[in-house]
């Protein structure tokens, strides 16, 4: 077939499958999960602005890029739970298209199927699903880390190092767990290739930097420097979580280790057509394979050292390593051992896909987020102030003049007039 043929067809046929992911997941936003709180606290600056009170951050210190991003986004579609999930549904769709060009210009997985085999991994993988089906503000980490990706296959040394100096001043303002990637992808690059790449690694550490110091400073004209310093040390990390388990038998995972049940199918994949292919001399060290493995071990090393790694940065591990996969896939022979790599990627959809759609289908009498619009449209009068659970939160929001969390009351509740008080 002519190659042009070829690549209009591939362009065709990935357009369609994003157009279907976007649309399918819109469609399907409020359904699931459950509305849960980090939506709320991410979305809730952007509606104070909206409903005239001022950029307000009162129930949280995580603050970034994306709160300011959905002021406009809620200007055009609103603040309902489906515009704020489609925000993110959105970018993960564009982080999608940006990483099929990447690796089709840098050429690390050299066949259109297993380009669009990459995509169908990543969609239904299962701490993808978790990431692109929330209101929280990992798909534009997403869409961040795929452009600084794309940005390495721009052939002008200049050209490159430019943009890659203005798309990493933004990483910190991204949030500052994208720090720890930045740094582990640095660190990647060096041990492979040495000195080849060094100026890239020293300009994105450089505009990095610049954007963190830029990101504090600001904090600190506006007097949230202390708080935000407080809430950053308050985080516990992954590696007291494995601490307080070797020493009092406390394991307690959850927002701190991934849940990812696809992930060490992918990963063993990886593997096992990293040495299959090393041991057939149709890859070295240097190649996209070894590459994607590296950074995960290295990476997973360092954000439970200084970080955590939950469920929702799972992205940050799974993308690399279905690159790394795929452009094995591409290289290897079919046989034996390509059947069980690709039995291996079918367990992962099945543990991603498959265990959220079981997870919605069990309960999904409930899942109607309309029954719970309408109670709130006959309940909820505009001069309101409620005080109301995450699920509820941003459906009373649109109605209400304000509207707390429970989860946060400790800090809130005393600044509260008698009036608002009495009123709740």
């Amino acid at each position: 077939m002519d190659e042009k043929v070829q690549r209009v067809r591939e362009v065709w046929v990935v357009s369609l499958f994003l157009l279907a992911f976007l649309i399918f997941n819109v469609v399907t936003a409020t359904s699931y999960p459950f509305p849960h709180l980090d939506e709320c606290l991410q979305a809730e600056p952007a509606i104070n602005y909206i409903h005239g009170q001022g950029f307000g951050i009162r129930f949280d210190e995580i603050l970034g890029m994306y709160s300011f991003l959905l002021v406009p986004w809620m200007k055009l579609f609103g603040s309902s739970l489906r515009s704020i999930r489609s925000a993110d549904i959105v970018s993960m769709t564009a982080a999608f298209l940006v990483l099929w060009s990447a690796v089709k210009r840098i050429k690390i997985i050299p066949l259109a199927f297993w380009r669009l085999f990459l995509l169908i991994l990543l969609a239904t993988e299962y701490g993808m699903i978790v990431v692109y089906r929330n209101g929280r503000y990992d798909g534009i980490g997403a869409l961040l880390m795929t452009v600084v990706f794309w940005l390495m296959t721009i052939k002008g040394k200049r050209t490159r190092l430019f943009c890659l100096f203005a798309v990493c001043l933004l990483v910190p303002w991204a949030g500052m767990q994208f720090m720890p990637v930045l740094f582990t992808a640095g660190v990647s690059l060096f041990l492979i290739f040495r000195w080849r790449f060094w100026m890239e690694i020293a300009v994105s550490f450089l505009a990095s930097v610049l954007g963190g110091a830029a990101f504090f400073i600001l904090a600190a004209a506006n007097g949230r420097l202390w708080t935000l310093l407080k809430f950053i040390r308050g985080q516990k990390i992954g590696i007291s979580v494995i601490s307080d388990w070797i020493h009092h038998g406390h394991l307690i995972l959850y927002n701190y280790i991934p849940a990812d049940f696809s992930f060490p199918f992918l990963f063993a994949a990886a593997a096992i057509l990293f040495v299959h292919l090393l041991r057939q001399k149709k890859i070295n060290l240097h190649s996209g394979i070894f590459f994607g493995i590296l950074f995960d071990v290295l990476l997973n090393i360092i954000m439970l050292t200084v970080a955590k790694l939950p469920t929702y940065y799972s992205y940050m591990i799974v993308i690399p390593i279905a690159v790394a996969l795929c452009s094995g896939l591409a290289l290897c022979e079919p046989g034996k051992l390509r059947n069980a790599a690709l039995i291996l990627c079918s367990l992962s959809a099945a543990a991603g896909a498959g265990l959220h759609a079981a997870a919605y289908i069990g309960n999904y009498q409930d899942r109607d987020y309309s029954h719970l619009e309408q109670f709130v449209d006959q309940t909820v009068h505009a001069d309101d102030i409620a005080y109301v659970d995450p699920t509820g939160y941003l459906a009373v929001r649109q109605r209400a003049r304000d509207a707390y969390l429970p989860e946060v009351e400790g800090p809130i509740i005393p600044l509260m007039s008698q009036q608002q008080k009495d009123s709740i």
